[in-house]
């Protein structure tokens, strides 16, 4: 497939020893149902109170200020995610969609004093649906990019990095990037991990002339799950949160490796290229969370709180 930058997924940190529970913290569904930790400690939902705690805020009239009139006039605002990327952004067993970003979107939308209509979308096309104006901004675990910051307007509210998963029982054979060379490593397909992670490992096993990697791409999160899960591959790439997730729900199917991490990179929320007026609004928004202590709350309550940043930034800086 042809390489797009602005195709990337970001990568979120996560330690391994932070607990990553059940499917919970709904935003429109029953309440979070709760398990217990590996280690047999207390049961506790992921997510728990993360939705209060959004619900809560209270519109800040300096960030109302900001707002472009039309959303202003609407007194609401379209809004799409990629579900699919637990526990960042998915769906409950009553297809509604939940984590992370739907909590800290109905936070800022609060701040902002309007509502939210948050429908799903193929994450390849999200870009293009916002420059085309068919939404107003888009919470879908975007990394921030210079090529991205080039087509689209983006504010900072998490850092990330790329970790590997293996079937549970050979992660005593991967320790460092170069045990994957010779393997059959898989990941999604438009993602970081796809299009910039996987080359560059590539390139580290046949620099040191060890056998090459064989990459196996596919269209959809699940699927690449199940490609480990089967044994059809042997490793995934995807974002820290995730494979930390999916080790911690499925013990017995998945395991972390936790040495190998890497592709620091800033997360932001997306919206097309215009005035500025609405990321100014987006960045106060978060930037007004974090001083109420509302990020911080939304942030523990999906054990993302490694993740969290002290500063929303608008476009920042960083390498490509």
């Amino acid at each position: 497939m042809k390489k797009n930058p602005l195709l990337t997924k970001t990568a979120l940190l996560l330690s391994s020893a932070l607990l990553v529970s059940a499917l919970a913290g709904c935003t429109n569904s029953e309440a979070p149902e709760p398990v217990s930790d590996a280690s047999g400690g207390a049961a506790v939902a992921l997510g728990a109170g993360g939705q209060d705690a959004a619900k809560a805020v209270k519109a800040d009239p300096a960030v109302q200020a900001l707002l472009p009139e039309g959303i202003k006039a609407a007194g609401s605002m379209k809004l799409v995610t990629d579900p699919t990327y637990a526990p960042i952004d998915f769906t409950d067993n009553s297809g509604n969609i939940i984590g992370l970003e739907p909590d800290m979107a109905l936070a800022v939308a609060n701040k902002m004093g309007i509502k939210i209509e948050i429908t799903k979308g193929d994450f390849n096309g999200i870009l293009a649906g916002l420059e085309s104006k068919r939404y107003d901004a888009s919470w879908a675990a975007f990394s921030i990019t210079p090529e991205r910051t080039a087509a689209v307007d983006m504010a900072s509210y998490m850092k990330g990095g790329t970790s590997v998963i293996v079937k549970k029982g050979t992660e005593g054979d991967f320790h460092e990037i170069l045990d994957l060379c010779g393997k059959t490593v898989t990941a999604q397909t438009g993602t970081t991990q796809a299009l910039t992670v996987m080359p560059n490992f590539e390139k580290a096993c046949t620099d040191a002339g060890k056998k090459a990697i064989t990459p196996l791409l596919l269209p959809q999160q699940d699927s690449a799950n199940q490609a480990i899960a089967s044994g059809r591959a042997q490793a995934m790439l995807a974002d820290n949160a995730l494979t930390a997730y999916y080790s911690q729900i499925q013990p017995d199917a998945f395991a972390q490796v936790d040495s190998i991490l890497v592709d620091p990179s800033l997360v932001g929320v997306a919206m097309a290229k215009g005035d500025g007026k609405l990321v100014k609004a987006f960045s106060a928004a978060i930037q007004s969370l974090m001083e109420d202590g509302t990020y911080g709350k939304i942030m523990g309550a999906w054990n993302l709180a490694p993740s969290s940043i002290e500063k929303s930034e608008i476009n920042p800086t960083v390498v490509g």
